[in-house]
């Protein structure tokens, strides 16, 4: 059937400004009209009374680990793990083995994507061959690929000069730079340096790491003219610096991860490990103030920063391998932040769904309007779950989160006018 109508939804788009009530006729893939009372025959209906109608979120950083790392999630996986969280565009990290620093690897995923048919991966590329550091990938055979963005995720590239030809090679073909902000010289630890650090006897890795290599890529991004999407952000004064930047007319943009806007250091005394991230869980001044910077749009975007491990991989802090899954919870823990009142519900979705289109410039894949194509997410904020092996599609599970009361889900998602996901 090729005709799909929601009715009765509560219909938000932040790309129209648009809050209301309503249905939507979705037709050979794309929407045909937004109103009231619609009706048409032979017609696919979903009642989505009661539920949240809106532009499918758009995810600019998640690790697939597909090539090379299978065992802990494959494309077909994390597919599974993204529909079922909201997600239509997904943009995987180049930290695989190998590395997306050829157009065959590109070509690899974008082609297994396709096969498995649930939602749109667009493969980053590496911003140097073999995340290597030393020499830059072929920036124009990546875009040909289809990648939009570079980064050596994991590896911050720590070569200013470098980085500052990366900047203007990539500027010149319309892709964007994202970089993994961590000095390597102080980020050499485990776990943020603090209360938890000291107490748990564990190495560390400063705030400071972080900021400095912030500012470095602010200001050649400044000077350059070419922008920047610094990845998960974390720290209160690389918060205070990117304000500083686009208040200076820099082409700056962010991200910050969900567990960095609700959890801190201390959660690692909770959940040992599984808490683990780079850049770590910081103090609560910093999480404050990443809330401020959500709350008055120094922050871009939430990103999932969506880090599959098996269960040996965690174990000791020490030894344990950084990163959490988070495609499947990041609309609860988004949602916890509107019932707190940082933000309201059409700011949740903008962060979630158009403003990280807007940054890789499609904004087509984040938009109600008629004639778009349907990719469109429709959740209950209300409903209660819990992620743990009956409802978890990721092959990991590491994350504080296991077995916890999660309150917020989706219940469709729609890609392409296809029902994709369907909570039953």
């Amino acid at each position: 059937m090729s005709k799909l109508l929601i009715k009765r939804g509560r219909i938000i788009d932040p790309s129209q400004k648009l809050d209301t009530v309503g249905d939507i006729l979705i037709e050979k893939g794309r929407i045909k009209t937004v109103g009231e009372n619609l009706f048409e025959l032979e017609t696919q209906i979903i009642d989505a009374k009661g539920l949240v109608v809106c532009p499918a979120f758009v995810d600019l950083h998640a690790h697939l680990r597909d090539p090379g790392e299978t065992y802990k999630e494959d494309i077909e996986s994390a597919s599974r793990c993204a529909v079922a969280g909201g997600f239509t565009t997904v943009v995987c990290m180049p930290n695989t083995k190998p590395p997306v620093d050829r157009p065959e690897v590109a070509q690899y995923i974008i082609d297994k994507a396709r096969r498995v048919g649930l939602c749109q991966v667009i493969p980053s590329g590496t911003l140097t061959k073999g995340r290597e550091g030393k020499e830059l990938s072929d920036f124009y055979a990546l875009k040909q690929a289809g990648c939009l963005t570079l980064t050596d995720d994991g590896s911050p590239l720590m070569d200013a000069r470098l980085m500052q030809r990366a900047l203007e090679l990539a500027g010149q073909l319309g892709l964007l730079v994202m970089n993994h902000c961590e000095d390597d010289s102080l980020a050499y630890g485990h776990i943020n340096d603090g209360y938890v650090s000291s107490l748990l006897g564990v190495s560390s890795r400063p705030a400071e790491a972080e900021d400095i290599l912030v500012a470095r890529d602010l200001i050649l991004s400044y000077k350059t003219g070419s922008p920047i999407h610094i990845q998960h952000l974390s720290s209160a004064l690389s918060v205070e610096l990117i304000r500083y930047f686009k208040e200076k007319g820099a082409r700056v943009s962010c991200e910050v991860n969900p567990y960095h806007l609700l959890f801190s250091e201390r959660e690692l005394l909770k959940s040992g490990a599984n808490a683990k991230v780079n850049p770590p869980l910081r103090k609560e001044e910093d999480r404050l103030a990443l809330l401020e910077a959500l709350k008055d749009g120094t922050v871009d975007c939430i990103a999932t920063d969506h880090a599959p491990h098996a269960g040996w991989e965690k174990g000791r802090i020490e030894s344990a391998k950084a990163g959490m899954i988070g495609l499947q919870t990041a609309l609860p823990l988004a949602l916890e932040l509107v019932r707190q009142g940082y933000i309201s519900l059409m700011q949740m979705i903008d962060l979630m769904s158009c403003k990280p289109a807007k940054i890789l410039g499609l904004e087509g894949c984040a938009t109600l309007k008629v004639g778009s194509k349907a990719n469109i997410t429709i959740f209950d904020p209300e409903k209660v779950w819990t992620l743990n092996e009956s409802t978890n599609f990721s092959k990991s599970r590491n994350t504080p989160l296991w077995n916890r009361k999660l309150k917020g889900k989706v219940v469709y998602t729609i890609f392409e006018g296809k029902v994709v996901y369907r909570d039953v």
